[in-house]
């Protein structure tokens, strides 16, 4: 099986290796102290300061975007959500359920966001910022400069998914001015799924969270916390998952955070420029991330090659759904255990389907 997929993404032989132990119990000092491990290191690798509130939950990277909106925002906050696809129309969604104002820039399927969009919204009473650093549906991915800036402007909570981008795109929260990053144990930790964790620095913290009346039993930050600060979750975490969190990011770090991103971006420039071979499939205009490849199919064939590469070859790819089912597939360079030779592979095999 070779994974091509945005998440689960084949994950490295140690990583494995420590996913497959008896899950000890967690209620001791020495768990305590793997976890408070990992907030340290968490907090390096996202470049943040060591006052930055790391929240670790047991759900998926979409709990921690929602867990988010319902600890930081009311329903006297006005948001901005740019949504490029699935995953900023899920921000949309989950504000309204939780009755949180808001406006959207909307951007069309190939529409390029530009910088302009957001003059409109200049002194317009924007409290927070919610974006896809990469909308990992399309691949576009987003300026942050941009961005923190129009935030910085307005006095903005600067929220930043960057579930696809966290060591696949150079990312910083310090050099962003993202005041929350939401990360996720499956994409570029290359993790089992199960694990979602979000930093949030301290002034916002202070002002939002801590003055929040949430209305929820399990997301409540203000719960989570105090537990994390003596190495704990308030409740039972996916405990096979700390270990596996515990020992890729000693090795991250140890590696260094840029081999990881610069071997996504080998991939991803690597994959393109051997696509631009092919006349039948071809990518698109945008700025594109580095964790993945949106694949245009002239012959209307996308399905046809999703399913033949995973039944006849085992290699997976991600279909596209609705209206661009039988248009685009999307190939993800995510993985560390991802070579050139398994592009080459790829795309030989792509070579078959296309002209």
């Amino acid at each position: 099986m070779k994974l091509f997929t945005p998440g689960p993404i084949a994950m490295d032989p140690e990583t494995i290796t420590v996913g497959g132990t008896q899950a000890q119990y967690f209620r001791t000092p020495e768990f305590s102290k793997i976890m408070l491990e990992c907030m340290d290191m968490f907090q390096i690798a996202l470049n943040t300061s060591n006052d930055t509130r790391m929240i670790f939950l047991t759900a998926s990277g979409t709990a921690a975007m929602e867990a988010t909106v319902m600890n930081l925002f009311t329903d006297k906050d006005k948001l901005l959500i740019i949504s490029g696809g699935t995953f900023g129309k899920r921000f949309k969604q989950i504000c309204t359920i939780h009755r949180i104002p808001f406006e959207s820039i909307d951007l069309e399927w190939n529409e390029t966001f530009k910088p302009e969009m957001l003059d409109q919204y200049e002194n317009r009473g924007i409290s927070g910022l919610l974006v896809n650093m990469c909308e990992t549906s399309t691949g576009q991915l987003f300026p942050m400069d941009i961005i923190s800036d129009f935030c910085k402007r307005n006095n903005v909570c600067f929220v930043v998914d960057a579930i696809s981008a966290f060591l696949c795109d150079p990312f910083s929260m310090k050099e962003t001015g993202a005041d929350v990053a939401i990360i996720s144990s499956q994409k570029g930790l290359a993790l089992n799924p199960g694990m979602s964790f979000v930093a949030v620095n301290k002034k916002t913290f202070d002002e939002r969270c801590v003055k929040n009346n949430v209305q929820s039993f399990y997301f409540n930050f203000n719960n989570y916390y105090p537990e994390i600060l003596r190495g704990q979750t308030e409740y039972t975490p996916a405990i096979g998952i700390v270990n596996q969190v515990h020992d890729k990011l000693k090795r991250i770090l140890k590696n260094g955070v840029d081999v990881y991103v610069n071997h996504c971006a080998f991939l991803a420039k690597y994959f393109r420029e051997q696509l631009c071979t092919f006349h039948t499939l071809t990518t698109v205009d945008y700025p594109l991330s580095n964790c993945v490849t949106p694949v245009m199919c002239a012959d209307n064939n996308a399905r046809q090659i999703v399913d033949s590469l995973r039944d006849d070859y085992g290699v997976y790819v991600v279909p596209a759904a609705g209206v661009f089912a039988s248009s685009m597939f999307r190939v993800a360079h995510m993985s560390p255990q991802l070579t050139q030779h398994d592009v080459d592979e790829l795309i030989g095999l792509l070579k078959l389907y296309a002209k």
